[in-house]
């Protein structure tokens, strides 16, 4: 075991926090499973894999809702299959043991559990520009409202106006919108616009950094929310300075003076997180009307099919939004695509002629 926590120590160095946390999770549900099954773990064998991944095809996977209700949503996706059998790898290959999930039999019951299951992988419900739109609007009239009777514009208004339009502009994913930092925002000299460097992302673990652009309507916006940010951080009590200040001292913390987005709760003065960037975004839809549940891929969708629709071309799509190839682009707007596929064009060429 010395061995496992030696590797898993360099791994912390090595990899993202999500990477970690579905690490973790793999070894805990299939550890589980052999404890309650009789089998061993490490090492494990390729039969009680097999076993493991004919358990997972027969359960249904569940999950509560936020009000609290147990919905069933069927079988576990091949992807999280796939993700759980590679966390097992990782343990043996750690311990410096044979790596069970690369057998022939475990390859053959993971192509029939895909065979018995459906691969595809469910989309994020798409945040399209319509959307957001209505969503600004909201926030936007009661900006306006509090300016027009000189009363204080709220802070949170601010801030999600303009975490709003930095994620649509960005197309970022949520843990690179509350990673940002204010000293990575450059404003254009020709105009109003700007850009953002996104320091690290799923597709670039070492930080090679990706410019993104900012509108002149985003950047109007941060410039509002940074006043308010400093008045924020200049008021903060001593006790929540001093948190700030030490957080300078850690290598890898983001400050919440640098942080372009923060939130102010029991804590202290914190960047934002990825469950409270989407939470803020479900409740200012809800505030605008909007009754659907959005995801934190959710704007990252719904841009990526905004352009596809405007005829953008995917791969300045995929440049736009740091995709390392146009797969994922082209997996978003699919449906879209299928009105420019050869088909539907040489369909629209014998109507003209007709």
């Amino acid at each position: 075991m010395t061995r496992v926590q030696d590797y898993l120590g360099d791994l912390r160095g090595a990899r993202a926090r999500k990477t970690l946390l579905a690490l973790a999770n793999g070894v805990r549900l299939f550890r589980a499973w052999c404890e309650v099954h009789g089998h061993p773990w490490l090492p494990t064998t390729a039969d009680a894999l097999r076993g493991f991944i004919a358990h997972i095809g027969d359960q249904p996977f569940r999950r509560r809702t936020i009000a609290g209700k147990i919905i069933e949503t069927g079988p576990v996706a091949a992807a999280s299959l796939r993700q759980y059998l590679w966390a097992v790898g990782v343990l043996h290959r750690a311990a410096e043991l044979p790596d069970p999930t690369k057998s022939g039999r475990v390859a053959l019951a993971v192509d029939a559990f895909e065979r018995a299951h459906r691969v595809r992988q469910k989309q994020a419900p798409a945040l399209t520009r319509a959307i957001s739109d209505t969503i600004l609007a909201g926030i936007e009239a009661s900006i306006a409202e509090a300016q027009s009777d000189d009363a204080p514009v709220s802070v949170y208004d601010l801030r999600d106006q303009a975490l709003i339009l930095t994620w649509r502009d960005t197309m970022a994913r949520v843990s690179e919108v509350v990673a940002l930092r204010w000293e990575d925002i450059q404003p254009n000299p020709l105009d109003q616009s700007g850009s953002i460097e996104i320091r690290r992302s799923k597709t670039d673990q070492r930080g090679e950094g990706h410019m993104r652009f900012l509108s002149a309507r985003t950047m109007a916006a941060l410039a509002a929310w940074r006043t308010a940010h400093e008045r924020i951080i200049s008021d903060a009590s001593p006790k929540q300075q001093q948190a700030i200040a030490a957080a300078h001292r850690e290598p890898d913390a983001l400050p919440a003076d640098s942080a372009v987005f923060i939130g102010v709760h029991r804590a202290g003065i914190t960047p934002l997180s990825t469950t409270a960037a989407v939470q803020k975004l479900n409740e200012r839809a809800v505030d605008a009307g909007v009754l659907r549940r959005f995801s934190g891929h959710s704007i990252r969708v719904g841009t990526a099919q905004d352009l596809i629709a405007g005829g953008q071309e995917i791969a300045a799509i995929a440049q736009a939004g740091g995709w390392k190839d146009v797969k994922m682009v082209l997996r978003y707007g699919e449906r879209l695509l299928t009105d420019r596929s050869a088909v539907a064009r040489a369909e629209a060429e014998r109507s003209d002629l007709s």
